[in-house]
């Protein structure tokens, strides 16, 4: 075996960790993913905090909400440790200012409302301490990703997503095992979030932006399917609310005008599921 090939089996065998680590921690992503749609639901916003892969792996999850969940691009906001630069190049240090993870929280118009995932794998990175100990006292929600066990940020969260994955191949690269662990946490606590939220529906991203033609024709798909009728009706649909793709849904589904369409989703707090699952009321939609 060349060394190359060794080394790759190396550490693919070391990422067979990753799944038990997940699955030991999916009961507190659900905590966590309960008590974040919680706080959106009553008017707060969610943020992301960490450096490096970390902070890098969080910036790109609330890059892909939007367009996946039709949210605005406000509700989920990441904080990176040296900025928005940082997500392209190291910026050496950053990682060790905890005061710089509270006054970017700060500066971001976070308030007690909302909800602060702070992400490292060290669990003791300072500007994510920084910024999960302002969120705190301001009385924000407090989650820790972390994939050390018994770390300071751990305790200081109130709640805490342990991804215990163990030594790396090549040693304390978070890069490896744990940002892999981070990614698939992370990708279950948005969708978690966002379906809780209601823009999940019968496993369809049922509030997702079609923005170019490959998502046009998704959309089209997904009218179809869940209202049960053609490609063209659904098309049809699609074009009268200007491809906003939940009014088409609640239109095609229940027979209803663009406008009765709207009215419906807003009376279910634009709960699409919920939407989609209760047929509007005689004369009121």
């Amino acid at each position: 075996m060349s060394a190359t090939l060794d080394l790759l089996t190396r550490l693919h065998e070391a990422d067979r960790a990753v799944e038990d680590a997940v699955s030991a921690a999916l009961p507190a992503i659900a905590r966590a993913a309960d008590a974040i749609a919680s706080r959106i639901e009553a008017g707060g916003r969610w943020f992301y905090t960490g450096s490096g892969t970390s902070g890098r792996l969080g910036a790109l999850d609330a890059a892909e909400i939007p367009p996946t969940f039709g949210t605005e691009p406000s509700l989920v906001v990441a904080l990176l440790a040296g900025g928005p630069e940082a997500m392209f190049e190291a910026v050496e240090g950053a990682e060790d200012d905890a005061d710089a993870g509270a006054r970017d929280l700060v500066a971001a118009g976070f308030n007690g409302k909302d909800a602060v995932v702070g992400i490292t794998a060290s669990g003791t990175t300072p500007y994510v301490m920084g910024a999960l100990g302002e969120a705190k006292r301001a009385g924000a929600l407090t989650v820790a990703l972390v994939c050390r066990p018994n770390g300071p940020l751990e305790r200081l969260a109130d709640i805490g997503i342990l991804l215990d994955t163990g030594k790396e191949v090549l040693a304390e690269s978070s890069r490896l095992k744990a940002g892999t662990a981070q990614k698939i946490a992370l990708n279950m606590l948005s969708t978690a979030v966002m379906a809780k939220r209601g823009l999940v529906y019968r496993d369809e991203m049922v509030a997702m932006r079609p923005t170019n033609a490959k998502l046009r024709k998704r959309a089209i798909r997904i009218v179809r399917d869940i209202a049960e009728t053609s490609e063209e009706n659904a098309e049809e649909f699609l074009r009268r609310v200007n491809w906003h793709l939940p009014s088409a849904l609640i239109a095609a589904k229940w027979g209803l005008s663009a406008e009765a369409a709207a009215l419906h989703l807003s009376k279910q707090k634009n709960n699409v599921a919920a939407a989609l699952s209760s047929p509007p009321e005689r004369g009121g939609a």
